[in-house]
């Protein structure tokens, strides 16, 4: 069964493929694991660029000008307001835990660790790079989440610019939380915007995205402050310089990483007593991002291949914090698994008028394989393949497994999944899940990371039959 290539914004709406775009073409559905990058909007130079670039500095200014002052109503409308910008379709990236978005607990989170951070308090901080290398809990992937929020009504106006370059389509639909710098509230409106299956889309300019955000305490910490205290120990020849054989006086890393262990209190007391060392890696990272090709980018937007996402997957955290991450996880990796077997996936669909959401919803395109053999063979009625995910730091139980029970029904079909992190007691739930087929018919299979690893190292083989075979053992589990 072959692997549907990810469908991008630009082939949805038919356009032109040969000719090149000022906008990043994001995947029709999914995220692309990219990164939106302040230095890279700053980098584009133009008017619209400059007043992005004002926009950042003035929520910033506003926000720490509240810390200091103690204003604790403005810190959490600034805060709060921040959530994931699900419409500019970026998210995860390998072997680390990326593209979370910001939550309603990951908001409360920001909030202590700007509340309680020293260099904001001190005033130290100056810009959105200062944030990400000195304030404790602000990652680079945040940075990207709230360079979005903040620049969610800019974006919106590139994007109305590029359908009418391009001649895309728009429809009025509510945009949420737009940053308002010259009254600093977040605002709520309409705009008309691209639709791809009833999901508005804001589309980002090419040379702000990048691959791996270089806005890094680690990278900071790595190539600046311990290449900067290395030549210092070395210079001054004391207790950590070491000379070899040939005379040259060394310093080693581990010995600096012993001393100087990067926390948010060193970087903090280093940045002030050496602010050169800051600026030159500020610099750095404008000068490398103006060096940076689309070339490379297009490289990246190839499909994953299967370490890649099994790497993506550990790196995932179980709990609330990882569970937006996790569920788009699952959406991208099983559309890539089960190829043409299934079509028109659904992202937290709304099911009993609203009342409730479905994580993941597809049509079962009955071509040939597993889920057409459902329907001719075993006679399970599915037309759609319901999906639920849980992000859970233990086992699933009962009241999981009733949920997905309670979606399947004549109409949507008898046939769900479920996607958990791990299974400790394997015969107990299959088990349950048997109990589901003796009473009302409705067939659950359950993958957990071990499995789904298995199912994305399967989906690379030769013979395309190895995803069906996969799915077909475990449909096994539950009639024989």
């Amino acid at each position: 069964m072959a692997r549907k290539a990810p469908l991008t914004f630009s082939q949805y709406f038919r356009l032109d493929q040969d000719q090149k775009f000022d906008f990043l073409d994001i995947y029709a559905e999914g995220d692309m694991p990219l990164f939106l990058d302040p230095f890279g909007v700053a980098s584009l130079g133009t008017k619209w660029s400059v007043e992005c670039g004002n926009e950042i500095a003035t929520y910033f200014q506003c926000l720490i000008d509240s810390i200091k002052q103690g204003d604790q109503k403005t810190i959490r409308q600034l805060l709060h307001a921040l959530r994931e910008v699900n419409e500019v379709g970026l998210g995860y990236s390998s072997g680390r835990s990326r593209g979370n978005g910001i939550g309603k607990v990951q908001a409360e989170q920001l909030l202590h660790a700007f509340a309680t951070s020293e260099a904001a308090k001190s005033g130290d901080i100056r810009d959105i790079a200062d944030c990400a290398i000195l304030i404790p809990g602000i990652s680079s992937d945040k940075i990207s989440d709230i360079t979005a929020n903040i620049l969610k009504r800019r974006l919106v106006k590139y994007t109305q610019q590029q359908c009418a370059k391009y001649n895309i389509p728009t429809q009025r639909v509510p945009v949420n939380k737009c940053f308002d710098y010259k009254d600093l509230t977040f605002k709520s409106e309409y705009a008309q915007l691209p639709v791809v299956n009833g999901r508005a889309k804001i589309l980002l300019p090419d040379r702000a995205v990048r691959v791996h955000p270089e806005l890094s305490k680690d990278k900071y910490y790595r190539d600046f402050v311990l290449e900067y205290l290395q030549a210092e120990h070395a210079r001054a020849f004391d207790s950590l310089a070491r000379v070899l054989k040939n005379g040259k006086v060394v310093v080693r890393i581990t010995d600096l990483k012993q001393k100087y262990p990067m926390t948010a209190d060193f970087l903090l007391q280093f940045s002030k007593e050496h602010p050169a060392v800051l600026e030159n890696y500020k610099q750095q990272l404008r000068e490398s991002v103006v060096r940076q090709s689309n070339d490379r980018l297009k490289i990246k937007r190839k499909p994953l291949r299967g370490v890649d996402r099994i790497n993506i997957l550990k790196g995932i955290p179980s709990g609330i914090g990882g569970a937006s991450q996790f569920h788009k996880f699952s959406l991208d990796t099983l559309s890539a698994l089960l190829g043409d077997r299934v079509s028109n996936p659904k992202f937290e669909e709304k099911i009993n008028g609203d009342r409730k959401r479905v994580d993941i919803v597809y049509n079962n395109a009955n071509n040939n394989g597993f889920f057409r053999e459902l329907n001719d063979l075993h006679k399970i009625k599915c037309p759609k393949i319901i999906v639920e995910c849980k992000n859970y730091g233990k086992e699933i139980g009962n009241p999981e497994l009733d949920q997905l029970n309670g979606r399947l029904n004549e109409r949507r079909g008898r046939f769900g999944i479920m996607i958990c992190r791990n299974i400790e007691d394997r015969e107990t739930l299959v088990q349950r899940c048997k109990d589901y087929v003796n009473d009302n018919n409705n067939y659950i299979i359950v993958l957990d990371d071990a499995e789904m690893g298995e199912l994305i190292m399967l989906s690379e083989q030769p013979a395309e039959d190895g995803v069906d075979k996969f799915l077909n053992a475990k449909l096994d589990e539950l009639i024989m």
